[in-house]
């Protein structure tokens, strides 16, 4: 049997929050753990920290698989996890998100949590949790790289456009034309992220939904929409500049008009790890403050116990 290996992938470290990694990552090791480190991550923190010491080796988007590592662990916020899915791929392997930041809805352990989350990734402590991803296709353009997406596709206006029309179909019935700022497909794991600042509903992702939020429609009438996951999105888009900004998670390209835009739910999941003490419903009150009163602040608290 080999030796156990977790594969590290990050940003950027601020200086402050640096010697809580190392202490995460020197304690990884002295549980014999091997450390393969992302390319560009290593290197960034070679130029502004002494961290020559913690791992064997670096690996690329392309070449993760190859490092057998049983676990991906992204350091920093959302935007973080996010992008390790497009190293983690159709691999199966799992991610584990250590917060750097404020909030943390996918990316929550925080830095009080790592003794613990320490111990229970050498002891195999923990379960993993399969997250539906959104596939786009782009018939008359083109979106490069990987296809897929772990929160949301987003039609945007450009910055100096006026609203847009987007014909949206679901397989080949019309479903209606949104006239407004853009439209939001979201999965239901990032039904707490764009799709909820734009006043979409939050949905538990083991719910088999995809999520349409108009942003700023025109018509007071359009209101979020649950398609089931198993359907084929089809949009179509006018504006008067004849184009358009389409997203996919954090990246983003613009499009032609003349381009039809499909989504559906992706042929694979990513695994995303839980550690003990950590659930969704918990993570929701205490991230995103959800139910939260503060005038009966504890008036609910453990009634049933």
């Amino acid at each position: 049997m080999g030796p156990r290996i977790v594969a590290v992938y990050g940003k950027n470290v601020s200086e402050g929050f640096f010697p809580y990694l190392r202490r995460m990552l020197c304690q990884l090791k002295e549980r014999n753990i091997v450390l393969d480190c992302e390319d560009n991550f290593k290197k960034i923190l070679g130029e502004r920290f002494d961290c020559k010491d913690l791992f064997r080796g670096v690996y690329n988007r392309d070449n993760l698989l190859a490092t057998g590592a049983e676990m991906l662990l992204s350091i920093g916020g959302d935007g973080t996890f996010l992008d390790a899915v497009l190293y983690v791929k159709d691999s199966g392997i799992p991610v584990l998100g250590m917060n750097t930041g404020h909030l943390g809805f996918l990316a929550n352990i925080s830095v009080e949590e790592i003794d613990a989350a320490v111990a229970y990734i050498d002891e195999g402590k923990y379960t993993t949790e399969e997250r539906n991803l959104l596939c786009l296709n782009v018939k008359g353009g083109e979106f490069p790289g990987f296809n897929y997406g772990l929160n949301e596709v987003s039609v945007h206006k450009t910055d100096t456009s006026s609203m847009l029309k987007i014909h949206a179909y679901i397989g080949d019935i019309y479903l209606t034309t949104y006239w407004a700022d853009g439209l939001i497909v979201a999965s239901p794991t990032g039904s707490t992220g764009y799709s909820l600042s734009g006043g979409g509903p939050i949905v538990h992702p083991e719910c088999k939904n995809i999520i349409l939020t108009p942003v700023c429609p025109h018509n007071l009438t359009m209101r979020t929409l649950l398609v089931p996951d198993d359907v084929l999105i089809r949009l179509k888009v006018e504006g008067r500049t004849g184009d358009f900004m389409l997203s996919l998670d954090s990246r983003i390209e613009k499009m032609k008009d003349d381009c039809e835009i499909e989504i559906k739910n992706g042929e694979f999941k990513i695994r995303v790890v839980n550690l003990p003490g950590h659930n969704y419903y918990g993570t929701l009150r205490n991230k995103l403050g959800w139910g939260e009163d503060f005038r009966n602040r504890n008036g609910g608290e453990n009634k049933l116990k």
